[in-house]
């Protein structure tokens, strides 16, 4: 039997319990201050839930990475009998989040320990589905994201929504970017700090701050800082608004944006007053119900309304954590896929966009001993990545008119999907390096690595300068002499085993009698 320990109190906890003894784990809790009397037992999984009732997230987000270090201390180690301990980290802010999407436990630790950091505001927002209607390469449609509040969880809704919103059409025509809008009344002072936590994604993305109350509404406009030299890479683009919600000019906005057919809108509501945030759903112009706009609305509390199906509560301190890790096991076919297209690199010299039978010649199976392999050498920036990544496959499956209930089915997807889904993908890891700390590299740094690709584009990568975040159309040959291209084309072309691996393991998990172990 398997073991588990929840550390910490925390409202999710009760589920928590309820999910690993359904899969026949043995549970054992221990409140926080009792962490330093764990002795080193062998645990298969750890829980560590965030103290939501600390009066500095920050410094409670500290202390919860400093007390897996020290837990890590006190396991044994790792053997051919025994695998790594799963860690589920339970973070408050996004901040140390991304301190983690950008730099990593120290070996001692990674050795014993393979550790998910997440927070509880972006496992909520991977429920927020922005192309309720998919958007294919001749949609004329582009997705509009509005948050109203600028928090830690809007900021979570909005990078999230940026790793996930990105789609064929804008590879035919460039106008057709994802827009974020945030709308707070302290809009001016609170994107600033937003802005500087992202600002190789904001350097290279067009964005606007209004303030509909003055003379001049739009107080700074921002452009690429390539605009002009290189193609625009970056599909999404922000606009920050100080503004209320129940500010005339706001009103009118919303009513134009949910009647204009050419925009897939969406309403997010996140003040930290979930009441507030209901109420406030409840007084939207009738537009957006008359044109069934999605509007989420944080509470702590669920809630259903006769007659408002298009309100959907989310937010709930009690549930929103699959302890399965469902995306990490996604990502590992993802990763599984793309090393071994980077290992093999097309020895033979054939490019899989001209050659599928090459392209799949090692495709025809995931190797589970090999991806769990694979994946344990990999960092938590690394893992991200690929998790990342995960979080658009049914995004990109329904741009291309395949549905979640095919995903177990074993389908060819054609030549042509192939390089338009390599394009969106390019497109998608450009915006995931923006938001990790890459920036693209400058005129002098590319022209040094024109010379030598093989020792300059691994210098820069270690100084965070990607040689390739560029527009698809502008990759560049590799060290080997090959297009960065043809492993976004590896990579697309395997989605069907992808998605059949992760429905055929999802199964399994489901029929899994935990007498068994």
């Amino acid at each position: 039997m398997k073991n588990v320990v929840i550390l910490g109190k925390h409202p999710l906890s009760e589920d928590l319990v309820r999910q690993y003894q359904a899969r026949g784990f043995r549970v054992t809790c221990v409140p926080l201050h009792d962490i330093g009397d764990i002795g080193a037992d062998v645990y298969d999984e750890v829980f560590f839930l965030a103290d939501i009732c600390h009066p500095h997230p920050m410094e409670a987000d500290y202390k919860a990475v400093a007390t897996i270090g020290l837990l890590a201390d006190k396991m044994p180690e790792t053997s051919c009998h025994r695998a790594k301990t799963i860690c589920h980290l339970m973070l408050l802010t996004p901040h140390m989040l991304h301190v983690l999407q950008t730099s990593d436990f120290c070996e001692a630790v990674r050795k014993k320990m393979d550790i998910y950091p997440f927070t509880m505001a972006g496992k909520w927002s991977e429920s927020i589905r922005l192309d309720y209607q998919p958007i294919g390469f001749l949609s004329e449609k582009h997705v509009h994201l509005v948050i109203f509040g600028m928090n830690d969880i809007s900021e979570m809704v909005a990078i999230n929504a940026a790793y996930m919103a990105h789609y064929p059409n804008y590879v035919r025509d460039h106008s057709l970017r994802t827009r974020i809008t945030l709308v707070d009344r302290q809009a001016r002072a609170k994107s600033d700090a937003f802005l500087k936590r992202y600002h190789h994604l904001f350097d290279n993305s067009y964005y606007r701050l209004l303030v509909p109350s003055e003379a001049k509404a739009v107080v700074k406009f921002h452009r690429p800082m390539y605009e002009g030299t290189r193609e625009d890479f970056v599909d999404i683009e922000w606009e920050f608004v100080e503004a209320e919600i129940n500010d005339t000019d706001i009103r009118e906005k919303l009513k134009k944006w949910a009647a204009d057919t050419r925009q897939l809108l969406t309403v997010v509501m996140v003040d930290e007053n979930g009441c507030k945030n209901a109420t406030d759903a409840l007084l939207l112009p009738d537009a957006l119900f008359r044109h069934h706009i999605p509007v989420y609305v944080h509470s702590q509390n669920d809630f259903r309304l006769d007659g408002c199906p298009d309100i959907h509560a989310f937010g709930m301190l009690d549930r929103g954590y699959d302890v399965t890790l469902p995306l990490v096991r996604m990502a590992k076919n993802i990763n599984y896929i793309y090393d071994r297209c980077y290992e093999e690199n097309f020895a033979d010299g054939d490019d899989p966009l001209l050659s599928p039978e090459d392209s799949m010649r090692y495709a025809v199976e995931i190797d589970q001993e090999a991806r769990e392999r694979s994946w344990g050498r990999l960092s938590i920036v690394k893992r991200m990545s690929s998790i990342c990544n995960a979080m658009t496959l049914a995004v990109k499956m329904r741009s291309i008119g395949l549905d979640e209930a095919e995903w177990d089915k074993f389908y060819d997807i054609s030549q042509q999907d192939i390089e338009l889904l390599s394009q969106v993908e390019h497109n998608r890891w450009c915006v995931e390096e923006l938001v990790f700390g890459f920036r693209p590299c400058d005129e002098e740094e590319q022209r040094k690595t024109e010379m030598d690709v093989k020792t300059h584009k691994k210098a820069l990568k270690s100084q965070m300068v990607h040689y390739d975040l560029r527009a698809y159309n502008d990759l560049r040959p590799d060290e080997t002499g090959k297009s960065s291209k043809v492993y976004d084309r590896c990579l697309c072309s395997c989605l069907p085993l992808i998605a059949k691996a992760f429905a055929d393991e999802t199964a399994a998990e489901l029929f899994h009698d935990p007498k068994v172990d």
